[in-house]
Order: structure tokens, then C-alpha cells, then sequence
């Protein structure tokens, strides 16, 4: 098989979940206050994901998938990441949000994915950046590093803010829940 078709596929699978994040995020419960900050944070960090591989020091970094059966293990990690991630997204519904934040009415999700970890569109964004970045390099590498510091960040932010919400629940359920890898992290 061409290379080049595992590439395009990756790029393909992202685009269908950002544009399928977009469009679900209409119909999501609405917020206290506005985050526009977090969200520009991370708009700007996927670009200078895509911008740093131009530069000459990491010129090293865009290679092309090493060999069949390494960019097929990427991809699959890459679809189950994907998965994983709209999984979690459904199961959330209108509680979801791109952001840190307080919703209207908001509702401890502890079924489906939630079952398994506490953060699994971030589990998920996090395999299939590790996937992807198998399969592409380049961009796809700064985007894992770059993702994953954000998203261990946000883990934290969004422990904090749930044991706020939800004071006699969350810590049980963070207690007897990881929160990115089942019985790990």
C-alpha cells in the first residue's frame, strides 16, 4: 500500500471528528461565563504545531511513515483514539464544552467511557495524536506534545472545577476512576 494513502487518511479522520466537535457543539448547554482565551490557547497552539516543523532545527522531524505495518498500527491507534474521544463526546451530550468551564444545570457523567476513565476525549485526542504522529511525524509530533501539555493541564482544571460541582460525588468517582488510562494514570 502507498504511503502517502496513510497520511491522507489521518488527516481525513481529523477532519471528520473537528468538523463533527464543531457542528454537536450547537446544541451544548451554555456556559456561565465566556472562555474565549482558552479557546484562542488552543487554536494557536494547533497552529504552531503545523508552523514549527518548517523550521530548519526541526526540519529532522518530517519523515515519511517508516513502513507498512508501522503506519497501520498508527492508524488503528489513531481510529480508536478517535473513537475513544467520540465516544465520550456523545455520552456527554449538551454537558460537553472546548473549554474549562461552568455549564447551566450541569450533570455528573459517570456511564460509558466515563466508566473507565474521567477524561476520555482527552484519552482519546491523546492516542490519536500518538497514532498520527506514527504515521505523518512532523506536525503530528508537536501536536501530541503540544496537546498533551495542555491536556494534563485541563485534567487538573477539570478535577478542580468537578469537586467544586459536585462535592459529595466526584470524589468517589475520582477515587475509583484514573483519569486518562484505565487502572494507570
Amino acid at each position: 500500500m502507498n504511503s502517502s494513502i496513510f497520511i491522507w487518511i489521518i488527516y481525513a479522520i481529523w477532519l471528520i471528528v473537528v468538523v463533527y466537535l464543531t457542528v454537536s457543539a450547537i446544541s451544548v448547554k451554555q456556559e456561565t461565563k465566556g472562555h474565549l482565551l482558552q479557546s484562542f490557547g488552543l487554536m494557536f497552539a494547533i497552529i504552531a504545531a503545523f508552523l514549527l516543523p518548517f523550521l530548519p532545527i526541526f526540519r529532522f522531524l518530517n519523515y515519511a511513515p517508516v513502513n507498512p505495518i508501522l503506519s497501520s498500527i498508527g492508524l488503528i491507534l489513531c481510529l480508536a483514539g478517535m473513537a475513544f474521544l467520540v465516544w465520550g463526546r456523545q455520552r456527554l451530550g449538551r454537558n460537553w464544552s472546548q473549554t474549562v468551564s461552568i455549564k447551566k444545570e450541569p450533570e455528573l457523567v459517570t456511564s460509558g467511557p466515563y466508566r473507565y476513565v474521567r477524561h476520555p476525549i482527552y484519552a482519546g485526542g491523546l492516542a490519536a495524536a500518538f497514532g498520527s504522529a506514527i504515521v505523518c511525524g512532523g506536525a503530528w509530533i508537536f501536536l501530541l506534545v503540544i496537546l498533551g501539555a495542555i491536556f494534563l493541564y485541563r485534567v487538573g482544571a477539570e478535577d478542580r472545577l468537578m469537586e467544586q460541582q459536585f462535592p459529595n460525588e466526584y470524589p468517589a468517582y475520582k477515587k475509583r476512576t484514573k483519569a486518562l488510562i484505565p487502572f494507570v494514570l
